[in-house]
């Protein structure tokens, strides 16, 4: 699977022209320190932050910006004469609506889940299907699991969160009717020791399989599933390297291809207001390296694969989680 990704990527920055658009200013605004260390969601952001770089751009990664200064650090690099501005989660919408309406000179983009555009012209939104996404989670785990319990644990309930736990709650149910899934959160994307602790309490009820997806803090859920020796799967990127006795598989996204269509749109000119969206097609499974066996994996790829075709219907479902 690294190797595929890696292939997946030369191929797309071999597609990004590297100097057409040389004079583009850009800000990348992150919640976590250090995104690129962090495996996920953050290091598949940084790798369409180098797609950016490799066309030319000149890219400022705004790092550990907490929600209440997002507006102010979004605005800040509008007032400083910066082309484009990025917001890279569905928790930073409240931002984007307030900032893109006072900033008519800046393109303000979201790359996360988002269901409507600010009323305003200067935006654009490149979104991936998180019910599809928790969907193909919640029954990979399910199936998997040996008990028939699994726990989804996050950082904090953001929309495209509300929308992953409820597909994986429908997603799981629908593969195995009697699964139990446990939904919780540590607070914040953060802090280690409390993700260790509630991933805990999720293995203490019986949890075998934890879809992990707490930012920095999901340090804490490895060390929680490697003391107890339970499986996790990795979210947005292959995390098999950061543990390799714990993560079952990973379902990843092709986030560098949002940050691909958008350099393409970019260059086009093509910037009318819109949310270009990605489906199950786009994202995949990776290896599980013997954590199932043969008869088992064989079993859980048909089962993804009809997921991503549409041949088995799963229930659209909003649960409410706090």
């Amino acid at each position: 699977m690294k190797l595929l990704q890696a292939v997946l990527f030369a191929a797309l920055v071999a597609l990004v022209p590297s100097t057409v658009l040389a004079q583009v200013k850009a800000a990348v605004i992150f919640q976590v320190p250090n995104p690129g260390s962090v495996n996920g969601w953050e290091r598949g952001h940084m790798d369409g932050v180098k797609l950016l770089q490799k066309a030319g751009w000149n890219v400022t990664v705004a790092e550990n910006v907490p929600f209440p200064r997002l507006a102010e650090t979004a605005s800040g690099y509008a007032n400083s004469g910066f082309d484009v501005v990025i917001f890279t989660s569905s928790g930073n919408i409240a931002a984007w609506n307030e900032v893109a309406p006072k900033h008519p000179k800046t393109l303000f983009v979201l790359m996360s889940s988002v269901g409507k555009l600010p009323d305003s012209q200067n935006v654009l939104a490149y979104s991936m299907d998180f019910y599809a996404y928790g969907v193909v989670a919640g029954a990979a785990s399910a199936l998997a699991s040996k008990t028939g319990k699994i726990a989804a644990i996050g950082g904090v309930p953001v929309p495209a969160l509300q929308q992953m736990f409820s597909a994986v709650i429908e997603g799981a149910k629908t593969v195995r009717p009697n699964a139990e899934v446990f939904v919780a959160f540590s607070g914040d994307w953060v802090n280690v020791p409390r993700a260790r602790e509630v991933a805990a309490l999720q293995i203490q009820r019986g949890a075998d399989i934890i879809i992990a997806n707490a930012g920095n803090g999901t340090r804490g859920i490895i060390d929680a599933a490697e003391g107890a020796k339970v499986h996790t799967v990795g979210y947005a990127t292959d995390w098999y390297e950061d543990a390799k006795n714990v993560f079952m598989t990973s379902i990843v996204m092709n986030i560098p291809q949002w940050y691909a269509a958008f350099l393409k749109d970019y260059q086009s000119k093509n910037l009318a207001p819109r949310i270009t969206r990605f489906g199950a097609e786009s994202f995949s499974v990776a290896d599980f390296r013997g954590k199932l066996n043969a008869q088992q994996e064989a079993q859980l790829r048909e089962t993804v694969r009809k997921l991503q075709k549409g041949e088995i219907n799963v229930p659209v479902k909003t649960h409410e989680f706090k």
